[in-house]
């Protein structure tokens, strides 16, 4: 197996602003720099004294290359930020290309913003790209639902698809989506990673039987409907040995509601943002894990919860029904807290059946970083060899259709 020279363009990536923000974005990178180079740019504007910073951080194969624009205030700030970030972003992958030459190909990850830089260098070096679509913009129940964009957003990203080698997504909702809104096939699924050597089955518990929830607690995730139908499970069942473990919370909204229900630190307790290492011992310390989000496109929390063994009780909505069968869990038909809470009476009375070693096992062979990269590796060999019998042939159809002024100022 040749190692390819992979050139990433990431609109979201861990940085200083945003520790979390698309790391499962970062375990993809790791994943496919197992057998590969992969180097990856993003950029973001920040609270810094420079004009421009640059972290750059380096382990075998993989390359992250973060740089960060200073912040600015006014009237003009919004277009300046759009018009510095496409500088930024192009100047560093001229350097790129001037330094380790052109890439054998080029992987997007979220087409809006970052695949206006793919469609430019596709002029500009010609060079083929990927599109690897993590979002869940397709879908009418997102806030930021890519139907209630502005008519020029809605076609530019159509360009940026129609211009792409092929396209990724993490799970078949999510691909259906895309194919609906974008009319694009969608060639391949490659599901996000969960890191095995953290996330995996362990036989030592909590004394009390746990139900944990891990998010970033927005609106779609119901939160309040989780906690609401906790407390009713335990006005509902004579056992009094439970508690509930919430994780990701940034700030008092659902403390309080907690506490109103006379429940706070006393069978519910927020830990807040913790690391991605502290959230596998509190995974593998719990018996089951809940979610009760209206969509999800993928859900990485709970196929870590799988790996570490834990049944999952979760509204069928979105990828979850590709995660989580009868084996695996119970998925609830309807948004009610009173049949999250007869979900939870019923975890509580079947426990005992489910095979959590199995679980464990069957989930770290999908999402373990060893499935993923082999992924990695069919993907990237499959769109070398279609490069490549494309490029005598390859013109630019369809991108002197876009706007220039979607190279210029890119809408938000």
């Amino acid at each position: 197996m040749q190692r390819k020279k992979i050139l990433w363009l990431t609109s979201w990536y861990p940085n200083k602003n945003e520790r979390f923000d698309g790391d499962f974005i970062q375990r993809h990178a790791r994943a496919a720099a197992i057998y590969h180079d992969v180097h990856v740019i993003f950029v973001t504007e920040a609270d810094i004294t420079k004009p421009v910073e640059t972290e750059l951080h380096r382990a075998t194969g993989l390359t992250e290359q973060i740089i960060y624009f200073k912040k600015e205030n006014g009237l003009l700030s919004r277009l300046r930020k759009q018009w510095r970030w496409k500088n930024i972003f192009q100047d560093a992958v001229k350097q790129y290309v001037a330094t380790q030459g052109k890439p054998d190909l080029v992987h997007v990850h979220i087409p809006w913003k970052a695949g206006l830089v793919a469609l430019w260098m596709k002029k500009k070096f010609e060079t083929s790209f990927i599109i690897s679509e993590h979002w869940g913009v397709y879908d009418t129940s997102d806030q930021q639902y890519l139907g209630s964009k502005p008519k020029l957003t809605q076609k530019i990203y159509k360009e940026i698809y129609k211009a792409a080698m092929m396209v990724v997504s993490v799970s078949r909702f999510l691909a259906l989506g895309i194919e609906r809104k974008m009319e694009r096939k969608v060639d391949h699924i490659i599901p996000n990673v969960v890191d095995t050597s953290l996330f995996f089955y362990r036989e030592e518990k909590y004394s009390k039987f746990t139900f944990i929830h891990v998010s970033n607690m927005v609106a779609l995730k119901n939160v309040g409907p989780i906690l609401e139908a906790f407390h009713q499970c335990l006005q509902t069942t004579s056992r009094k040995d439970l508690q509930l473990v919430m994780i990701g919370n940034r700030d008092d909204e659902y403390p309080k509601l907690a506490r109103e229900m006379g429940l706070l630190n006393s069978s519910v307790f927020f830990r807040g943002e913790i690391s991605y290492t502290d959230v596998a011992e509190e995974m593998q310390r719990s018996h089951a894990f809940v979610l009760f989000s209206d969509s999800e496109t993928f859900s990485c929390v709970t196929a870590e919860a799988l790996c570490c063994g834990l049944p999952v009780i979760a509204a069928s909505r979105g990828a979850l029904p590709e995660l989580v069968d009868e084996s695996r869990g119970h998925l609830l038909p309807n948004l009610t807290k009173e049949s999250l809470a007869d979900a939870m009476k019923r975890m509580l009375d079947e426990y005992d059946s489910f095979d959590r070693k199995r679980i464990s096992e069957e989930a770290s062979g999908k999402y373990g970083y060893s499935a993923v990269s082999e992924a990695f590796c069919q993907l990237y060999d499959a769109a070398k060899a279609e490069s490549e019998a494309r490029k005598s042939s390859q013109n630019q159809q369809g991108l002197n259709k876009i706007p220039a002024s979607a190279f210029q100022n890119p809408p938000c």
